[in-house]
């Protein structure tokens, strides 16, 4: 009996660490459903985003059992880029007006030999507005409704990216008109340190927090890899404010392929998508 007693904090003290390792690699990626939204021609988008477990490792993954929708087809405009941690509302799939509430569509994706599953339904209770959206990406919970409600969201398109080497910068050029609403605000402070779970072990040092960009105060314009092989590195990094109507970075591809960039322009409220395809071509390839 004494050892059965003595055994069970230490297992208890073992679980209770495991639950709070970051890992920065080897993880599986959870699709998420975000919830649903009211299409003015009677139509229905779902809205998902992810979060990648692991808090350094970026994965690619095609297009396939590994990473597609059921009922098909399996292509519903996913990424198959995946950036470490939470990355929400990236993404919507229409479905028609007359998809029974409780039908529902799964987005699966495997990595790291570990499989995970979004299951969609248009159940009231995943309704979804603009609100929801605009406090989940950094807006704030204390904007108004009556503000949200006014604005309009940013209108963006890229230009033609000129085919490129890996390991070679080329320009991305997105084009941004917006309404003017809310209009420019005060820069925020420094985004605080995160505090540590009361009564929780320490967690591993060793694993980077990876650094988001914060919904940015002014008009302004995020650039990532939406779908690859590959990872890119963009200069300058994060949301670039939009000047004369442009917002434009250097982009550096770690590996040939075709590639899909997409830009969010942001007002600080709202924000809209455009993508872009780019060529990769291997570093001694001819052009």
């Amino acid at each position: 009996m004494w050892v059965a007693v003595a055994a069970a904090p230490l297992l208890a003290q073992s679980q209770s660490t495991e639950l709070h390792i970051k890992f920065k690699s080897g993880q599986g990626v959870v699709p998420v459903y975000e919830g649903w939204e009211r299409v003015p021609d009677g139509s229905f988008n779902m809205v998902f985003g992810y979060l990648n477990r692991n808090h350094v490792q970026e994965l690619s993954i095609p297009v396939s059992v590994q990473n597609g929708f059921d009922p098909g087809p399996a292509d519903r405009g996913q990424p198959t880029y995946f950036y470490p941690r939470e990355n929400h509302f990236l993404f919507k799939v229409n479905v028609p007006k007359d998809w029974d509430k409780k039908k529902e569509l799964v987005w699966t994706v495997t990595a790291n030999g570990k499989t995970e599953t979004a299951r969609a339904t248009l159940l009231d209770i995943w309704e979804i507005d603009r609100k929801v959206e605009v406090s989940n990406n950094g807006g704030g919970v204390q904007t108004s409704n009556e503000l949200i409600a006014k604005d309009q969201p940013p209108v963006v398109s890229i230009a033609p990216v000129a085919r490129v080497r890996a390991g070679t910068q080329v320009s991305v050029v997105a084009s941004v008109t917006d309404d003017g609403i809310p209009g420019e605000s005060k820069p925020r402070k420094p985004r605080p340190l995160e505090p540590s779970l009361a009564g929780a072990p320490p967690s591993p040092v060793n694993v980077p927090l990876p650094q988001k960009p914060r919904a940015p105060q002014s008009l302004s314009v995020l650039f990532f890899v939406y779908r690859g092989p590959g990872g890119a590195t963009f200069e300058p990094e994060g949301y670039v404010k939009v000047a004369d109507g442009k917002a434009e970075v250097k982009a550096t591809f770690s590996r040939p392929g075709t590639y899909t960039l997409r830009a969010f322009a942001h007002d600080g409220l709202l924000r809209a998508p455009a993508d872009v395809t780019v060529t990769v071509d291997g570093p001694n390839s001819s052009q």
